[in-house]
């Protein structure tokens, strides 16, 4: 899975029909914290063909790169369809994603 959307960049443009892909995800607990909370790395090329390249290139995007979110242990839909599918889903609701989005 991935997304399709305008692509906001440094000073202000936006590549238009960019595309982006969770790269990583991940739950984490500090020590001295009793919540739990999920990382979301994301990487943005140029298109869907871009990033299948032999060398994919991605593009700088500090706007489209690592969100962080709340995360209860045993969430509903944490667990079907795995962690990735779970990350999509709450970047959907994220102001930078929501209702700017097309899945692909």
């Amino acid at each position: 899975m991935a997304f399709k959307m305008n692509i906001p960049l440094p000073g202000g443009i936006e590549h238009a029909n960019g595309y982006v892909r969770v790269t990583d995800c991940r739950v984490c607990k500090k020590d001295d914290a009793d919540e739990w909370f999920m990382m979301v790395d994301v990487a943005v090329y140029k298109d869907a063909d871009a990033r299948g390249a032999e060398k994919p290139e991605r593009i700088s995007a500090p706007a489209v790169d690592k969100f962080k979110f709340a995360y209860s242990v045993g969430a509903e839909g944490s667990s079907s369809g795995g962690l990735v599918m779970y990350a999509y889903t709450k970047l959907k609701t994220h102001d930078t994603f929501k209702d700017k989005t097309t899945d692909v």
